[in-house]
């Protein structure tokens, strides 16, 4: 992402690498292909650091010396400039994409992007580089930025000291050379450590990537054939320089086809792109390579001198495009596609060449990119006024696909691990009533071989009426609840729940609700369970004790889920045999299950369509037929449904049009398997959130928004929901 070497002969074949690494990061975050499209950034690592060790050693071998100050001024001058420039624009724009609590944590990014520090930023909150539950941030990307910063200070220091060392002339190189192996083997072992035991923090960690950047250099410490070094240079014959190009990019590019988001990163993911990468660079080291044409043709050129604007430029586009324009599917494509080339065309003949020219200005550039930029905010400016529905956010759809789910603002894909969205549940918990009662032993509650629909009673019909008063809005309540200022203290109360995180059982008090001396009514689930909590607790909480036994991120009808690593999945295994036994142990009243869906196509064996809603219903059974002699009766909840987070769709004036999702396809046919379930009460909950398959974000009944983030439902929505369980269950024939 950086410029080519500073003294050192201009390789077309890195400008070409450039471009093909960009336009996989491109192409992976708006088609979502291919797969392994964001190891670009792992490329853009290997070149950077063989470009900036070149020329500290270049200058080195020239000069006799190394200018710290000099380099220094020289990264700032290529780096800073356009990315204070696409961060400013980002929290300029923000603001009219999001409600305030969403710009607020864009500015917090935006102070950490411009201190070259997002990597750990991101590490600590732990976002992770590849949910799609919700919008990311529009500067998420600024992530490798930092990465490479954070070397570009400490490395030139390393160099000046092993250089120092070394003495003399032709010792230098191997002394770098040596660091290099030395700081990159200690990286490696650490990135594969990490990736398994902390992956996120392993993605966004400089120490996990720095092996990356010191391939590069060990690379750049290979004599090129001049001067002193000639005898210990790089000697390939034309044929094997070419092959071992072509080589190289045949690596690189089978990386980013095969390698998926599911395979840690960096170790192992990185290992190719990175291979791919060193062959390349390694066919180029001095002599150019005829033959890489892919490389080094004038297009690839050119795409490879603004692939620092076109990676700055796209990621924000990719964001905010969705957030703020009515169009959907190809034209919002079309719009961050042509978007990001016009902004990194004109960005680097406007912004990067003038500051590297000068004092000497390419001034027919400037003036060309100056007159396409006046012409850029001409049109969009134009289209605004004449159009203003073109900018009022589009509107999610149910996909059409057959295992289609409706996508959160960027891409699609189901979660791959869930971040607890945290009720605001009984924090003060009911005091127990005055008379202890023993837990009964619990009477069996006759359930049916088939399910029957439970019409509507009139807390059904006044949620509905809510849902249709919301699908015909043009505009916001005046009084939503919660505020949207408001929404990080009143939504996401996650100290309240902490322990129901991961419940433990033989703790009383662990994720305990309601009246402690009443009957125990167990809601068993994943974090989906946190808010059917608080509507258990609402409903029944006076006169039973409300116990969870949640734990997040885990399949908990005991399907084979894939959760990325067979070891992932050994909490869940334990966590449910706990459960198992604690509910075997106190014989509860009633259990309720709840869970996500998105587990019904994260399978380990791979099924899908009808395969995958039979291996669900088989999992279910088994779950219901462990427990059924223990308990009363057990209930299996339907969950919400992935949609968009309120904070990724809301903004002040927009229209809530642009927060209705539709209800994918798998989950629906994941719900309707589950009425098949034996010996079970199934309630299906579908239109606490839809009406005719369309879900709004509100509710005008009570101006409540329905959701926390974009799967979990709102403390405040589901207490609302309290009166209208009651009423199913009890036309179900549960006896409470």
């Amino acid at each position: 992402m950086t410029d080519g070497p500073v003294g050192g002969p201009r390789r077309a074949d890195i400008q070409g690498l450039r471009a093909v690494a960009v336009l996989a990061v491109i192409a992976f975050h708006v088609f979502g292909w291919p797969g392994g499209g964001y190891l670009g950034v792992d490329a853009f690592f290997v070149v950077s650091g063989f470009v900036i060790t070149g020329v500290l050693l270049r200058e080195r071998d020239r000069t006799g010396r190394i200018s710290l100050r000099a380099f220094w001024i020289r990264r700032a001058r290529r780096i800073l400039p356009l990315a204070l420039v696409v961060i400013a624009a980002v929290v300029v724009v923000a603001p009219w994409a999001w409600a305030g609590a969403k710009v607020a944590s864009v500015r917090a990014d935006a102070l950490w992007a411009t201190l070259f520090a997002a990597n750990w930023h991101y590490a600590a909150r732990a976002d992770s580089y590849f949910d799609t539950g919700s919008a990311p941030s529009p500067l998420l990307h600024y992530w490798s930025l930092g990465v490479e910063e954070q070397f570009y200070l400490a490395w030139p220091l390393l160099v000046v000291l092993a250089v120092a060392v070394a003495g003399g002339v032709r010792r230098h190189r191997a002394a770098v050379a040596a660091l290099a192996v030395a700081v990159g083997a200690a990286s490696l072992v650490w990135a594969a450590l990490q990736s398994t035991s902390d992956p996120t923090t392993a993605y966004y960690s400089t120490l996990t990537r720095a092996w990356e950047l010191t391939l590069g250099a060990a690379l750049a410490t290979l004599p090129a054939g001049a001067g002193a070094q000639r005898r210990n240079a790089v000697r390939l014959r034309l044929a094997a320089r070419t092959a071992l190009s072509w080589a190289g990019l045949a690596t690189l590019v089978t990386a980013y086809v095969l390698v998926s988001p599911d395979t840690g990163s960096p170790w192992p993911a990185a290992l190719w792109a990175a291979a791919g990468t060193a062959l390349v660079l390694v066919a180029g080291i001095g002599a150019p390579v005829p033959g890489a044409v892919v490389l080094t043709n004038r297009v690839s050129g050119y795409v490879g001198d603004i692939s620092y604007g076109l990676y700055l430029w796209h990621f924000p586009l990719v964001v905010l495009a969705p957030a703020v324009l009515a169009t959907t599917g190809a034209a919002t494509t079309a719009v961050v596609l042509v978007g990001t080339l016009a902004l990194a065309a004109i960005s680097h003949h406007l912004v990067e060449r003038p500051i590297l020219d000068a004092p000497r200005v390419r001034r027919r550039g400037v003036l060309a990119a100056a007159v396409a930029l006046v012409l850029l905010v001409a049109g969009v400016g134009g289209a605004a006024a004449a159009r203003p529905d073109l900018f009022s956010g589009g509107t999610v759809v149910a996909a059409a696909e057959p295992d289609g789910a409706v996508p959160p603002p960027v891409g699609e894909a189901p979660e791959t691990t869930e971040a607890p969205a945290t009720p605001e549940a009984t924090s003060t918990p009911s005091p127990p009533s005055l008379s202890a009662a023993p837990t009964p032993t619990p009477t069996q509650t006759p359930t049916p071989t088939g399910w029957t629909p439970i019409p509507l009673g009139a807390t059904g019909t006044r949620i509905q009426d809510g849902l249709r008063g919301a699908l015909a809005s043009s505009s916001w309540p005046a009084d939503l609840n919660p505020s949207p200022d408001q929404w990080q203290t009143t939504a996401d109360q996650r100290a309240a729940m902490s322990a129901c995180t991961a419940t433990g059982a033989a703790d009383p008090e662990s994720c305990t609700f309601g009246n402690r001396a009443g009957p125990e009514i167990i809601v068993y689930g994943d974090s989906i369970g946190f808010p059917l909590l608080a509507t258990v607790e609402k409903a029944y909480g006076a006169r039973y004790k409300v116990r969870g036994m949640t734990k997040i991120a885990c399949a908990v009808n005991g399907v084979d889920a894939n959760y990325g690593k067979d070891e992932w999945a050994v909490p869940c295994v334990n966590h449910r045999k706990m459960v198992l036994d604690y509910v075997r142990r106190v014989r509860p009243k009633v259990l309720i299950m709840t869970e996500t869906y998105s587990w019904a196509v994260r399978l380990k064996s791979g099924a899908k369509g009808a395969a995958s809603a039979r291996e669900w219903l088989a999992a279910d059974q088994r779950f219901v037929d462990s427990v059924r002699g223990s308990v009363g009766t057990v209930v299996i909840v339907a969950p919400s449904m992935p949609g968009v987070a309120f904070l990724d769709c809301y903004r002040p004036g927009g229209s809530p049009g642009r927060c209705v999702t539709g209800i994918p396809t798998w989950w629906a046919r994941t719900r309707d398997v589950e009425k098949k379930v034996q010996h079970a009460v199934f309630v299906d909950t579908t239109h606490w959130y839809c009406v005719d398959d369309r879900c709004p974000i509100f509710t005008t009944t009570t101006g409540t928004v329905l959701k926390g983030d974009y799967l979990h439902t709102s403390v405040q929505y589901a207490r609302q929901l309290a009166p209208d369980l009651t009423h199913l269950l009890r036309a179900s024939g549960v006896r409470l």
